[in-house]
């Protein structure tokens, strides 16, 4: 980068360092003004002429955006000479850049509360590698602000260097709330938001003719982008990949999908950057070879994190700083709670007295080892509470409560309506999105004060609390480990509503051994984020070979070796005994014997400038492994899903959704009792027309109802035949406009399992579109599939679904604008807000609003999509 060409993250920090007309005044009604970052010791070249006082006023009165011509210039006179011969350089030949500037630091202000930057942020900003757009890494505590930079890191390529850019988060709900977070940003500043996680996401995207895109992505997700983007020539669009939780590398199948996807963006030419951020990482030097990256570290916390150890009675604090580490853990005070005898019966770990401490003035996190954990300790903690916390926050939780029954269409457990009125929830995956959504949202908001929770709220949404409980060290049945640990504790502490934040493990005398080892030993020790490339019989092994044959990356055995001496796994082959070309023989051999590839024997000249022509071996995918790439299918599933979908397609009944539902249902289903009563009572119900699904699938009535009452049975199906159908049968309910609630309380499942099959479904149902795109026969599919996946994606029927992309819109409240005749999302866009209220039942001006502008948004939107589109139609036609 050239010195005088500065970008956007230059004029951002300068913009923080310098005092806001909204921030707060001290005594002396003097600005308070954040330690700025030193820009004058940056050395800079420059043409420029020197700058006199009146220039410098007349550049920076020149273009003004929502604030006074006064407040801009005291704002810029604050900083010294060269940050302000840097503004003008930056901003004389592009007078736009001003108003965008104000922009951003106004949008971070308005929906972050963001008035500066902390220093390490300015110091990772201003690093060569960032600068000169180099792959790093960066660590950080969690709630120390590592996304912000990201973000920044981001909103620089998409607004200065004008490249695309992805965001890759670990979780379905992460990305969600990322979407949610920067849908402001992107209607602001005008560039394109696309969800990437579940069924949702375009392959390849969209290629844009004006704006630039964000791509936020689930790891799976973004293996399935980025290998549409190579196919078609497109990733020169991309200017930076950034990965959140980078730690996720060394954890399972998931880490060995993230560690493929970047060894292939590291074959490129040119290579975007590579930004990854992780509140732990472990193997740092193995990361660093493997990304090829520079690597910052800082153990900054806005709030300093307190540890302690419950044994008993007694309370023992953290200490890392002391020398001895025979002395780690020291008593720090005894327990005096005033339980009585019933009191200890019910609480002998006495973790309501923890939470009493705190609550209801401040906010606890309390992690439980299971979901019915969670739920019995958020109704032991109410058993305690006195009935005066009922009057805090009491109209507040009254409304939470009515959204909760209202997104619900009218049910809501009995744990959660007893709880939320003296501020107590629980959270975790038994949730539906609607509900955990309301309940996060709630608890940053104050209205409750108290969570029980799974591990993996740790790695979903921020929610930081005052004082953090492990319940357990346990997950599950698995003892702790350092990296959950880390996940769990850094959430202990909100900045800007205390000094510390507070992190208690409950144990026992028998855990306290391997409990130090975890906290400390496991601490210090280099292992963890380990390549998975070799697990599993060597299964992502094989499917980064196939995808670079796909994709033409690679087509010998030498390239293909190449390939392998590029991953994580390379630099940690000795230590963990794989021999690559091994790995490469049986993983060709597997894929040769399972007809995903096949060997080719082509001619070319040799290299010797011989006119000689050579025989040479190449390796290219069949039909099927090209399918299986285009779907991002399991390799272990690629034939059967094939003989699947030829079969489905032989008697295939489409008179109602139930056949095609059953067509979609994944192949690798969670281990579930199948309920025959509830399926004999169903079938029951059903049509003639229904019922004739049952006899495709050769499942007769009298097998049923033996099953039901117990009596031996034999069956026509497979089993994994029957627990699909079965699945199928028991989300068909939700077709029919049943609510989660009513299928879950009938098929004795939870409510958030049903909405996670339904997710399921909807993406397996996006992997069998793509799949039959290279099957001339699979034609009905490719018709089909598209009306159906949008079905599954909102769990609606036809009648709402144009209305259900609205962002926050309910069924419950999509059937009453149905009925009240807007039926489209031209419809809702050319309303009026007031009309809205006359003709829909409770719905509150704000409200109408809003669903206007997102109409209004959307409809925009499909129309710009629609251009771009005929443009890439024509694109290159003289």
């Amino acid at each position: 980068m050239d010195d005088c060409d500065l970008d956007l993250i230059d004029e951002l920090c300068s913009s923080f360092c310098t005092p806001r007309t909204s921030q707060k005044t001290n005594e002396n009604n003097t600005p308070s003004v954040n330690e700025s970052l030193s820009l004058s010791n940056r050395k800079r070249t420059s043409t420029c002429n020197p700058l006199d006082s009146s220039k410098i006023k007349k550049a920076c009165l020149s273009d003004v955006s929502n604030r006074s011509i006064v407040d801009e210039y005291d704002e810029i006179s604050t900083l010294d000479e060269s940050a302000l011969q840097m503004l003008c350089e930056e901003w004389e030949p592009r007078s736009q850049f001003p108003t965008l500037l104000t922009r951003v630091a106004d949008l971070l202000e308005k929906y972050r509360n963001i008035q500066s930057f902390h220093n390490w942020q300015k110091k990772c900003l201003d690093l060569p590698a960032r600068r000169k757009n180099q792959n790093l890494i960066y660590t950080l505590p969690t709630s120390g602000g590592k996304t912000l930079v990201a973000e920044i890191m981001m909103l620089n390529c998409l607004l200065h260097r004008r490249l695309d850019a992805i965001f890759i988060l670990p979780f379905v709900a992460v990305v969600q709330e990322k979407v949610r977070s920067l849908q402001p940003f992107a209607d602001e500043l005008d560039f394109h938001l696309e969800e990437y996680a579940a069924s949702k996401g375009r392959y390849p995207p969209i290629k844009r003719r004006m704006k630039r895109s964000l791509y936020v992505c689930t790891i799976e997700k973004a293996n399935s982008l980025i290998n549409s983007l190579i196919e078609n020539n497109r990733m020169a669009e991309i200017g930076i990949v950034v990965v959140d939780e980078l730690h996720m590398i060394g954890e399972g199948q998931r880490g060995a999908i993230l560690e493929s996807l970047l060894t292939k963006i590291r074959l490129l030419k040119p290579q975007p950057q590579i930004v990854g951020m992780s509140a732990t990482l472990a193997n740092i030097d193995d990361l660093l070879k493997f990304l090829d990256a520079q690597f910052y570290e800082e153990r900054f916390r806005p709030v300093e994190l307190e540890e302690y150890v419950k044994v008993n009675d007694i309370v023992y604090k953290i200490d890392r700083n002391k020398a001895n580490h025979n002395d780690e853990l020291f008593e720090h005070r005894r327990l005096d709670f005033k339980y009585t005898k019933q009191n200890l019966l019910n609480d002998p770990d006495r973790v309501v007295g923890l939470i009493s401490e705190v609550i209801p003035n401040d906010s606890c996190l309390v992690f439980c080892p299971s979901k019915i954990n969670c739920e019995n300790v958020a109704r032991l903690i109410i058993s305690f509470m006195p009935e005066k916390l009922l009057e805090d926050n009491r109209e507040k939780r009254s409304i939470l409560l009515e959204t909760l029954v209202e997104v619900n269409e009218g049910d809501l457990c009995d744990t959660l309506k007893a709880a939320i009125p003296y501020g107590v929830a629980y959270h975790h995956s038994g949730l539906t999105g609607d509900e955990r959504q309301l309940i996060e949202e709630a608890f940053l908001d104050g209205i409750l004060t108290c969570l029980t929770c799974t591990s993996t709220l740790s790695t979903g949404v921020n929610l930081p609390a005052k004082r953090v409980i492990l319940r357990s060290p346990y997950v599950g049945s698995q003892f702790l480990t350092f990296a959950q640990y880390k996940q769990m504790s850094g959430r202990a502490g909100r900045t800007g509503q205390s000094q510390t934040g507070e992190c208690f493990v409950i144990a026992h005398e028998r855990d306290m051994k391997q409990l130090r080892e975890m906290l400390f030993t496991m601490a210090e020790n280099n292992t963890g984020c380990d390549s998975h490339l070799a697990t599993n019989n060597s299964y992502a092994i094989k499917q980064l070979l196939l995808n670079a044959i796909s994709l033409r990356i690679c087509s010998t055995y030498e390239s293909l070796l190449n390939l392998l001496q590029k991953t994580l796994l390379a630099l940690q082959a000795d230590r963990l005994h794989v021999n690559l070309e091994s790995l490469l023989d049986e993983c060709l051999q597997y894929l040769i014997d399972a007809n995903i590839i096949r060997v080719k024997e082509i001619e070319q000249i040799s290299d010797d400038n011989h006119v000689e022509k050579v025989k040479k071996l190449v390796y290219e995918t069949t039909k099927l492994g090209k399918a299986t790439v285009e779907g991002s299918v399991d390799l272990g599933l690629a034939t059967s899903v094939y003989n699947h979908l030829a079969t489905s397609l032989i008697d295939m009944n489409l008179e109602n959704p139930l056949h095609l539902l059953y067509i979609t249902i994944p192949f690798d289903l969670p281990n579930m009792t199948i309920g025959f009563r509830q399926l004999v009572d169903r079938m029951q119900e059903m049509k003639i027309e229904e019922k004739l699904v049952f006899k495709l699938m050769d499942i007769d009535d009298t097998f049923l109802h033996k099953k039901a009452v117990g009596l031996p049975a034999q069956q026509k199906v497979s089993k994994e035949t029957m627990l699909r159908f079965y699945v199928a049968v028991m989300l068909y309910d939700l077709f029919k406009n049943k609510s989660f609630y009513d299928v879950a309380k009938f098929w004795d499942q939870p409510r958030g399992g049903i909405q996670n099959l339904f997710s399921q479904v909807a993406s397996f149902a996006t992997s069998i579109f793509y799949f039959s795109k290279s099957y001339d026969e699979f034609w009905p599919y490719q018709q089909l599939l598209p009306i159906f996946i949008q079905r599954l994606t909102f769990c609606t029927s036809l009648e709402i679904l144009p209305l259900m992309e609205i962002p926050g819109i309910k069924r419950g409240r999509a059937l009453q604008l149905i009925r009240a005749g807007y039926h489209t999302l031209r419809s809702l866009a050319k309303a009026q807000p007031d009309d809205l209220m006359k003709v829909v039942l409770n719905l509150p001006l704000r409200t109408a609003q809003i669903l206007v502008k997102h109409s209004k948004r959307l409809l925009c939107e499909q129309a710009e999509d629609l251009r771009d589109q005929a443009a890439a139609l024509v694109e290159n036609i003289e």
